[in-house]
């Protein structure tokens, strides 16, 4: 019964935040990543795998002296996992089913001015998708996927092998191009 109403709830929060994302107007910027000084990372825990290589990819951003901010999606089975160590999770039930956010911590990220937002999944995520929608930020990077071009003003394509390596090559890749962008 459950997985019936994720998938509805799901379903009913994609609409909502395509219609969102193509209503909402928000001026965008490009200050290049050299030039920035905020940086919002948004992702869902897949495992210890994908969860290192972002801990990589955020210790990467803090070594270019940005200030980070996180969040992870995660699923309540994923919570339980000591080995875990998710500091920034939050589950679907912070979202409601037409896009109101109930989580203050959402809610603050949502509302902080990054230079960046990057979005490290390859697989569309409704819930993220809909913080991403929401959020002003100057430039928002994410995987390539033609049916969420409204929600990117860059958009990394990566070729598939296997999924950490995939991972590892978006993160490296979002880091490469937006390093090329002058402000």
């Amino acid at each position: 019964m459950m997985r019936l109403y994720l998938s509805f709830k799901f379903f009913v929060l994609g609409i909502v935040t395509r219609f969102v994302s193509k209503n909402k107007t928000a001026v965008r910027s490009n200050v290049g990543l050299n030039q920035a000084t905020t940086i919002g990372v948004l992702y869902s825990y897949e495992g210890p795998a994908k969860h290192e290589v972002v801990q990589r990819f955020i210790r990467d951003l803090k070594n270019l002296d940005k200030k980070v901010s996180v969040l992870c999606y995660t699923t309540a089975k994923d919570c339980v996992h000591a080995s875990s160590n998710l500091r920034y999770a939050f589950g679907h039930n912070a979202i409601t089913i037409l896009g109101k956010v109930k989580s203050d911590r959402i809610k603050k990220f949502i509302e902080t001015s990054f230079d960046y937002l990057f979005h490290l999944d390859l697989h569309t995520n409704a819930v993220l998708d809909c913080i991403v929608a929401k959020h002003h930020t100057k430039c928002r990077v994410g995987h390539f996927d033609p049916m969420r071009k409204n929600l990117f003003e860059v958009m990394v394509q990566v070729s598939r092998t296997t999924p950490v390596e995939d991972i590892k090559r978006l993160a490296r890749q979002m880091l490469h191009y937006t390093g090329c962008m002058e402000g």
